[in-house]
């Protein structure tokens, strides 16, 4: 019997995924099925957690094609996907169980749940990244939980063992480059989805329904930049990250390009709000990242093209009070319904 990924019977296709012990199954799929939906499915139906997959002419189809799609893909008739595998389905199940304890517990429940996390025996670096990924997926499907998510994986740094890198031009694998490498590629993957989204959404969307799914793409890019933000007041990513981060996405004032789309500058805003006090006291560098940051921000919302404006009120007006939120030096701004759009 096939899982069935969606879509109205008789209009997919069958997928075969294998494991290296020759266990099989077929997945019903769509051609606009993602891997990593094919991913998620073949990680229940099977037990196991998937660290790639290779195709039959050799190629690893690994966390950067996550976001592609059957049709994109284009595999041949009967095609087999080898699914490696690095993880047993039970560690996920056990630190996802834990995970979703966090919200309705005091803090002795906290600290609990902490420990029993801390306490799961790890014997790879896939069940390291196994546990990251839940914290981090709880993260992004709860928005009201990222703070806590972000405490939690400040409470379990240095409760896990570091793993050996898979070559040696790599550094060992601890819990807080795991963490950073996941976030990473996720939101890489999310920016990748909401692209293609965009791109090739009205060929099986309806106007209403693309937007619905643009805006929960964003959404969940949103809470990635909330995440990292946290992390970052946790001491769990470095201020360098930030400034990385900041600069991959609406770049700087001496870039010569074309102006970044509205949702990334949205992103930036999101983490500026919340880490921007804290790069302010971290005097020189943090205010340096600050002022160019700032300086960038205010640019962007002044840009003109043929005489208009570039960006929407609404980003403009985030921007603005971004800036006057650091004008006032981080005091909480007075907030009010209908106000008249700021002249930047």
């Amino acid at each position: 019997m096939a899982a069935d990924l969606g879509g109205c019977p008789g209009d997919g296709e069958l997928l075969q995924v294998a494991l290296l012990s020759g266990r099989k199954i077929q997945l019903a799929v769509q051609r606009e099925t993602t891997f990593k939906e094919v991913k998620e499915a073949a990680e229940n139906e099977l037990e196991v957690g998937i660290r790639h997959f290779v195709r039959e002419d050799g190629t690893v189809m690994g966390e950067a094609h996550m976001a592609w799609t059957i049709a994109k893909v284009d595999l041949h008739e009967g095609e087999t996907l080898q699914a490696v595998a690095g993880y047993h389905l039970r560690i996920r199940r056990d630190a996802q169980v834990l995970v979703d304890k966090i919200v309705s517990v005091n803090r002795r429940g906290f600290r609990n749940i902490t420990n029993d996390l801390a306490g799961i025996q790890l014997q790879n670096a896939e069940e390291l990244k196994c546990i990251v990924q839940v914290i981090f997926k709880k993260a992004i499907a709860e928005p009201s939980c990222v703070e806590t998510c972000a405490r939690l994986a400040g409470t379990l740094k240095g409760c896990y063992p570091e793993f050996p890198p898979e070559s040696d031009s790599q550094k060992p694998l601890s819990f807080t480059r795991a963490l950073l490498t996941i976030c990473q590629e996720e939101f890489e993957s999310m920016a990748a989805a909401f692209e293609a989204l965009r791109e090739d959404g009205t060929k099986s969307l309806s106007s209403e329904a693309l937007q619905a799914e643009l805006k929960s793409q964003k959404d969940m890019m949103l809470a990635c930049m909330a995440f990292a933000g946290h992390l970052f007041l946790q001491r769990l990513l470095p201020m360098k990250v930030i400034e990385q981060a900041t600069n991959d996405l609406i770049g700087t004032r001496e870039d010569d390009q074309s102006p970044p789309e509205e949702h990334l500058i949205e992103c930036v805003v999101e983490l500026l709000t919340l880490v921007g006090q804290t790069l302010d006291d971290c005097v020189p560098h943090g205010v340096n990242v600050m002022n160019a940051c700032a300086a960038r921000l205010r640019d962007l919302a002044r840009l003109r093209a043929e005489g208009k404006r570039v960006f929407s009120s609404q980003i403009r007006n985030a921007i603005h009070d971004l800036l006057d939120w650091r004008r006032n030096n981080w005091q909480p701004p007075m907030r009010w319904e209908h106000r008249a759009e700021h002249a930047l």
